[in-house]
């Protein structure tokens, strides 16, 4: 007797699995951390300058 699977498994076998593309997300991420560091930067030199 062969059993059946059930739950995930069963799924992986039945259908080609394909990982989403996540170029938008890394560009997103990219593009917030550059804000940050321009951002900070910004605001060390004004605080360099002041002083």
């Amino acid at each position: 007797m062969k059993k059946e699977q059930t739950g995930p498994a069963a799924e992986q076998g039945n259908r080609e699995h394909r990982e989403p593309s996540l170029r938008g997300t890394f560009t997103a991420v990219m593009l917030l951390g550059l804000f940050l560091i321009v951002t900070w930067a910004g605001v060390f030199m004004l605080f360099m300058n002041r002083n």
